[in-house]
């Protein structure tokens, strides 16, 4: 049975026949392969190249990092698909990371967590985008008053409330999907220009729920 993953990796093998590509960790085995899967690959390149363009679909958050020659991007697609890559010789070229990146990739893999059952660290991940969020109300209310300390409360105040309430059991994958939207909505607030885009992450939990076919 054809899987995404192993649809991707064939795409990227057509795509990049000068190039060793090499897929590692669960789709080697589809025993181990579930619906929160991502997929990890080992690229050898003799030519850099633009990662959107050669996945064909635009990259929703990413996060980048090196090791020494080795470029290592993780990457969550707008279509919800997940892909590790570990880039060797030249480089996979990114797109200009949104505004909002390290908290969409935040609540990307809070999403998977709880979606395995790892909610230690779906929870942790959630909390971080909740202080985020909260901090966005903590500037709102400097504004509103003209000064960074306040003796009493603010009419922000309420919205400590709020943020708990994200967190009312029974923990899930939407927990972070409540998170990512009470950030964004209070961002909005102080950046009329700041577009949400939680697209990626719906489409990332409607396939590990089950409710979308990649």
């Amino acid at each position: 049975m054809s899987t995404w993953q192993i649809d991707l990796l064939e795409h990227l093998r057509a795509r990049l026949p000068d190039a060793e590509v090499t897929a590692y960790g669960s789709a080697t085995d589809p025993k181990l392969l579930d619906r929160w899967s991502d997929l990890d690959v080992a690229m050898s390149l003799h030519d850099s190249i633009e990662l959107e363009a050669l996945i064909d679909t635009p990259l929703w958050a990413f996060q980048e990092t090196s090791e020494g020659a080795t470029q290592i991007v993780r990457a969550v697609l707008a279509d919800g698909r997940r892909v590790d890559l570990t880039v060797q010789g030249a480089s996979a070229e990114l797109p200009r990371a949104p505004i909002d990146n390290a908290i969409r990739f935040d609540a990307a893999l809070a999403a998977v967590r709880f979606g395995r059952g790892n909610d230690l660290i779906g929870l942790h991940l959630t909390l971080g985008i909740l202080r985020e969020a909260l901090v966005q109300s903590m500037i709102s209310a400097d504004r509103e008053h003209g000064r960074s300390h306040h003796r009493y409360a603010t009419i922000f105040d309420p919205r400590a409330e709020e943020a708990l309430a994200v967190l009312r059991p029974p923990s899930g994958p939407r927990t972070a999907l409540s998170a990512y939207a009470v950030y964004a909505r209070w961002r909005q607030e102080l950046e009329p220009d700041y577009e949400p885009a939680p697209e990626g992450l719906e489409a990332l939990i409607e396939s590990g729920e089950g409710r979308r076919l990649l």
